[in-house]
């Protein structure tokens, strides 16, 4: 026996050796496996955005008619007009994602703002939900879909824009789930074009991704201020009664800020292109490595 199977036996004989390009296998589906979890709990998660108050300009808005009180240790501000035991509306910090916002507040903290005449609203509203009721109780759209802007030509613009991010979003993750299926039919039955086919689906789940997270970097720069001088119902950070007109210029306050869904959007693009590029190395490796061939 010579020296070269020497390296590679033990006492009993059996064949200890690896093919290297099992270790790149292996690195291919533990990376598949990290790109899929952090792209889909990107998109499942709901911190993409976050609406917070600026006190100071607030402060500034304050005059006879209009009142600003602070609740929660100057989390929530309540805008009154000269009849302070109505509330004209609430501000509060709000959290959103593709197709949820969220009140920034724990339910300890919504049971304290009920002493206040603080709407019952749910938490959150989903952009996808269906229920009638729900969306007539919680008017908390977004800006985009706020009825009020609906013959305004820019909100119809940002309307359509929410919808096809929200497609974008929906369609990256079917692309997702089919290629975790082709890619195990194609390692456990060796079929490299299935390999190929997966490298491909990754590299387009990455673009929509994009597509996605673009739309939600770039939202903000499309608003323009309305024209009217009141406002009616809820809009981003804003909490009020149906009905309830109050002053438009208190939407200068709001601070929009990006948020760690996004940050986790982004990585999970990067590790899909890194996981396509390895998928479709391996399919080369494949044409003249069969995977029977590396364990074997």
């Amino acid at each position: 026996m010579d020296a070269a199977n020497t390296e590679t036996d033990d006492d009993s004989g059996w064949n200890c050796s690896v093919h290297p390009s099992v270790f790149f296998l292996l690195g291919t589906l533990v990376l598949t496996i990290c790109a899929t979890g952090m792209l889909c709990a990107s998109i499942m998660t709901d911190h993409w955005e976050e609406v917070t108050w600026s006190q100071d300009k607030l402060e500034n808005f304050t005059n006879v008619s209009l009142k600003l009180q602070w609740l929660l240790e100057r989390k929530v501000a309540k805008i009154t007009g000269l009849d302070e035991r109505k509330p004209l509306a609430f501000l509060v910090p709000m959290h959103g994602g593709i197709w949820t916002l969220c009140l920034s507040l724990t339910d300890e903290e919504i049971f304290l703002l009920d002493g206040v005449k603080f709407p019952r609203i749910p938490p959150c509203v989903n952009y996808l939900a269906g229920n009638d009721r729900i969306r007539a109780n919680y008017d908390r759209k977004n800006d985009w879909q706020h009825s009020k802007y609906s013959g305004d030509v820019d909100h119809v613009r940002q309307f359509r824009m929410q919808n096809l991010s929200i497609s974008c979003a929906l369609v990256c993750l079917i692309i997702l789930g089919s290629a975790a299926l082709v890619g195990a039919f194609g390692v456990c039955q060796h079929q490299i074009s299935a390999v190929l086919v997966t490298g491909v689906m990754y590299l387009l789940a990455a673009s929509f991704a994009i597509f996605t997270l673009m739309i939600i970097h770039l939202k903000r720069l499309h608003t323009k201020p309305s024209r009217d001088l009141d406002l009616v119902g809820g809009v981003d950070g804003v909490v009020s009664l149906p009905g309830i007109h109050y002053p438009r210029e208190i939407l200068t306050a709001r601070i929009f800020t990006t948020s760690w869904s996004l940050d986790l959007g982004w990585g999970g693009v990067t590790l899909c292109v890194m996981t396509s590029v390895l998928w479709i190395l391996l399919s080369k490796i494949m044409r003249f490595n069969p995977i029977s061939s590396m364990i074997n």
